[in-house]
């Protein structure tokens, strides 16, 4: 499946184009993505694994959803379409909480980014039709036990996830 032209903007996050993916990435040209993290109503969050063939972060865990925000689209209503084609869900309301940049090389792709962070909240028993050409996997996750694992095995999540936690999840001290 070819990907849509994304959205291009400029340091300060003005849209100023689109362009394909593969320029972006190898031009490192400023875009905007999307992440949003499903909690419960005990604070466990909700964790996608991302499928093998994944360019970016294969078999890694990363946010409940997210991607590109292709032409056309605003960050809500791309953070809205993520949430229907990988988790099934229609209908979220979601809860904006900061919109940051990321400036990263990964896998020869360089990666300069506006993301914007969103939060849904949902129930344990919340019906879920994952994308399998997306993701292999959801799992919940208490704060603690993902704090720990962060730890242990930091390979095994995205860098985005990890600066999520760690900035918008701190420990209580």
């Amino acid at each position: 499946m070819t990907h849509p032209p994304v959205v291009v903007v400029d340091e300060h996050d003005h849209e100023i184009g689109k362009a394909m993916l593969a320029e972006v990435w190898e031009k490192g040209l400023y875009h905007r993505i999307v992440h949003i993290i499903a909690e419960d109503e005990d604070g466990r969050v909700l964790l996608q694994h991302r499928a093998a063939d994944a360019k970016l972060w294969p078999n890694c865990w990363d946010h409940s959803a997210g991607g590109h925000v292709d032409e056309g689209f605003t960050y809500d209503s791309a953070a809205r379409a993520e949430v229907a084609e990988e988790l099934g869900l229609q209908e979220v309301q979601l809860e904006a909480v900061a919109t940051h940049p990321t400036r990263i090389t990964h896998n020869g792709h360089i990666l300069n980014r506006f993301t914007r962070l969103y939060r849904i909240r949902i129930t344990k028993d919340t019906p879920l039709r994952i994308n399998e050409e997306e993701l292999s996997a959801t799992r919940w996750f208490t704060l603690p036990e993902l704090r720990a694992a962060l730890k242990t095995r930091p390979q095994d999540f995205t860098d985005v996830l990890r600066y999520t936690i760690e900035t918008y999840y701190p420990e209580k001290g």
